[in-house]
């Protein structure tokens, strides 16, 4: 029984995340049922897993070319998950040219056992899969599906560098809209999916390390087969759990785009600029708009009657900032005189009329601004 929990525990936590994540999907939301088909596919490659080390050969051999399939997939399925909620809102399909090599590897691999004779298949799941010992003169057919094999190993690694690549170019691109867009990006953040490539990049190089060692050296010891079962559900329940979270999407911004966009503002030209800008200071400093929670800088190009690319402009070529970083900017300063206050006041109230919407962004802002806490620095300026 302790066996079955230990190999199948990544199965469960995965299937359970696909269910929870496609139920609570609406028809609209292609990111989430995309994320949900990354968890499915990836509790079908762990069932597959779970068969090898439960020893049932003959079940493996039907589920040996789905291994194959899975394992080259989950890669690029996160990746296009990531493209789903960073760039293009959802996947057409010459987007799943991603899943060519996934495809060609398990059609290869089931030509291959179509042919091979029931013993010359059986005799590569234990010497090739299995590594158990002993002889048996190989066809053609199974010499060629040894390299298949081989080969698909290979591309599985060689998928990490343009997947962990291309995904942080996307997630940059997508963290700088929003940070010109929004004072607030707490919430609409996908930080994390970099994270979690980054933290995917050593579970696989576990992985590989693993099918260097051969999976057979850890079918017989439990303890063994616990490290990277425990690993592997840890890391996607992390998934699971903040993909589970994500609400907001390159699709949200572009409708909150759309929605606060006005075709009567007008354009300055450069004689303006210095005005402009003066004009941007006045409402930040003494109307104190970054007060706002939910402050865009549309709000700020409405008021001021131009467009927002221009006051993007102004930000990042006279504040050397971006959007978000200027108000966030702002916020601290206001929350540090609130701070230095000797009526004391609790840090829900701090954050709250300093603009920020939670207290978690208001710590996080400030500690990346001061380069400490609040109540640090309550302390180093109370006398």
């Amino acid at each position: 029984m302790l066996r079955f929990i230990v190999i199948s525990l990544p199965m469960f936590i995965t299937l359970f995340w696909a269910i929870a994540l496609v139920t609570d999907a609406g028809k609209r939301d292609k990111p989430r049922l995309f994320l949900g088909l990354f968890m499915f596919v990836a509790s079908v490659l762990y069932a597959s897993h779970a068969a090898y080390f439960s020893l049932n050969y003959k079940i493996y051999s039907f589920l040996d070319p789905i291994y194959t399939l899975t394992s080259l997939s989950v890669f690029p399925l996160f990746y296009l998950y990531i493209k789903s909620i960073a760039k293009d809102g959802t996947i057409k399909a010459k987007g799943l040219w991603v899943l060519i090599p996934a495809i060609s590897f398990t059609v290869a691999t089931v030509i291959t056992f179509a042919i091979m004779s029931p013993d010359e298949l059986s005799a590569y799941l234990h010497k090739v899969i299995y590594k158990e010992s002993g002889q048996f003169p190989f066809s053609t057919t199974a010499n060629i599906q040894i390299i298949v094999f081989k080969l698909s190993r290979i591309v599985f690694v060689l998928q990490l560098i343009p997947s962990v690549y291309f995904s942080s170019k996307l997630i940059k691109e997508y963290e700088k809209q929003i940070n010109e867009f929004y004072a607030s990006t707490e919430e609409r953040t996908i930080r994390w999916t970099r994270d979690i490539m980054i933290a995917m990049v050593g579970v696989s190089v576990f992985a590989v390390v693993a099918n260097i060692i051969g999976k057979a050296f850890f079918i017989n010891e439990l303890a063994l087969i616990a490290i990277p079962s425990v690993l592997f559900s840890v890391f996607h329940f992390s998934i699971g759990y903040l993909g589970f979270k994500q609400k907001y999407t390159i699709a949200t911004y572009k409708i909150d785009v759309l929605k606060d966009s006005t075709s009567t503002a007008r354009l300055p030209g450069e004689s303006m600029r210095l005005k402009l800008k003066s004009d941007l200071v006045k409402l930040i400093e003494e109307e104190q708009i970054f007060r706002h929670t939910d402050l865009r800088i549309t709000d700020i190009s409405k008021r001021l009657n131009t467009n927002r690319s221009y006051i993007s402009g102004i930000v990042n070529n006279e504040f050397h900032s971006t959007f978000s970083d200027l108000i966030n900017h702002y916020r601290i300063s206001y929350a540090k005189e609130l701070l230095k206050d000797k009526k004391m006041y609790i840090l829900e109230y701090v954050s709250e009329e300093s603009g920020f919407a939670s207290i978690n962004s208001f710590l996080r802002a400030f500690k990346k601004e001061a380069g400490i806490t609040p109540g640090q620095y309550r302390k180093q300026n109370m006398n």
